[in-house]
């Protein structure tokens, strides 16, 4: 397939330039935002790795919520997997003057295994990777850095297909275009490098910014589709006293495997007056989102009643395409290539950004060594001879 090139020079000079001015401006977010995404990728694993778990039964969550309140002093808002494996779970703790806080438990024993902060505002000192994800995810920024991050999404699409189109090979040029040994000079060999570097990531690039848009855009995507594509919408408790005596974690987590007795626990939020239900995040065998899930029952705090049921894989479509954007973004869709393939596009991006950069000041140098070479030709072209006696003129 080859791109069409008829477009006139106007146009052509158009999309350099673009392409130029939008890698230069905002190409440094990109590659950050490039860099904090291939480091999330297998954060889970790396931190995994520092704590020592033994596999085995998982003892009854009631016990294990207790273990953790007792130890936090506090009451816990929700109990789930931290790791995929499942032998290590997180309770979750608010507290109003240092954030919530979740407590690393071995599920087999309910040995506390360390903390974790929700919200650390340092790198050091309290969750390393959940800092990260902040980065990632909002810039630190909270609500205005999704937006933000949303908008540079969107001109990444762009700024993509706009690559794509003026690297394009020639038809039969596709071999000279990864020929790295043909490349002479410096400029060559950062032309050539990011020239092929971005053809090869762009169908990832595109596919990471699309769906990272999604998730920064989600709050008004869910409410546009809820009222326009058959979205269904969360369930929305109604805030009311607590029971004085509730049925307890285990006793929702049965009653909601009665309604999809496939699927595996991967998180509970616990009632609160706020919300006087259990919600049991559960994961069905075919889902994308293969090891959070993103199915739901809702179980009333007093009776066990099922208020709501949420099923990922038979929901509306607008509820599936929404849902899809997480595990596309992160690779887990495809599993372990996924997650490398999107490894690999992260880390594709700072590259763009310092080979493009990088030529694009060479070229600006070069320029100005031979407006400077010009300049003092001319100087010396039209230098005004000194006056002797030969060609004195009276």
């Amino acid at each position: 397939m080859n791109r069409p090139r008829r477009a006139s020079p106007h146009i052509k000079r158009l999309i350099v330039v673009w392409h130029l001015w939008l890698g230069v401006g905002l190409g440094g977010l990109w590659a950050l935002q490039g860099l904090t995404g291939a480091m999330l990728v297998f954060h889970r694993d790396l931190d995994r790795a520092g704590l020592a778990a033994v596999s085995g039964p998982q003892r009854p969550l009631d016990e294990l919520v207790a273990v953790a309140a007792r130890a936090f002093e506090g009451e816990p808002e929700a109990i789930g997997l931290y790791y995929p494996d499942g032998s290590i779970l997180g309770v979750t703790f608010g507290d109003a003057a240092t954030g919530k806080r979740t407590v690393l438990m071995e599920a087999t024993s309910g040995r506390i295994l360390g903390f974790r902060e929700r919200s650390p505002v340092r790198p050091v000192g309290g969750n390393f990777w959940r800092w990260v994800y902040h980065i990632h995810h909002s810039l630190l920024l909270g609500e205005r850095g999704e937006w933000l991050l949303g908008l540079s999404g969107l001109l990444l699409l762009t700024m993509a297909v706009s690559g794509v189109w003026l690297g394009w090979p020639r038809r039969g040029r596709w071999r000279a275009a990864y020929s790295a040994g043909r490349w002479r000079t410096r400029m060559q060999k950062l032309f050539g490098w990011h020239r092929a570097i971005g053809l090869a990531a762009t169908l990832a690039v595109v596919l990471l910014a699309a769906s990272g848009a999604m998730m920064d855009f989600g709050k008004p995507l869910r409410a546009w589709a809820e009222r326009y594509a058959g979205y269904q919408p969360p369930y929305r408790p109604r805030p009311g006293a607590l029971p004085e005596r509730t049925i307890g974690a285990d006793r929702a987590l049965a009653l909601a495997m009665n309604a999809l007795p496939d699927a595996a626990l991967t998180s509970m939020t616990f009632p609160t007056p706020k919300s006087p239900v259990y919600q049991v995040r559960l994961r069905r065998p075919a889902e994308w989102r293969t090891w959070s899930g993103t199915s739901l029952v809702v179980v009333d705090a007093a009776d066990g009643s099922n208020l709501a049921t949420y099923d990922a894989l038979s929901g509306p479509l607008a509820n599936r395409i929404l849902d899809s954007a997480f595990p596309v973004h992160s690779g887990e869709v495809a599993w372990l290539p996924g997650r490398i393939l999107v490894f690999l596009a992260g880390l594709s991006l700072p590259v763009l950004y310092l080979t493009g950069l990088w030529a694009w000041l060479r070229r600006r140098h070069r320029l100005r060594d031979q407006i400077a070479r010009g300049s003092l030709d001319c100087q010396r072209a039209y230098k005004t001879p000194a006056r002797t006696k030969d060609n004195f003129v009276s």
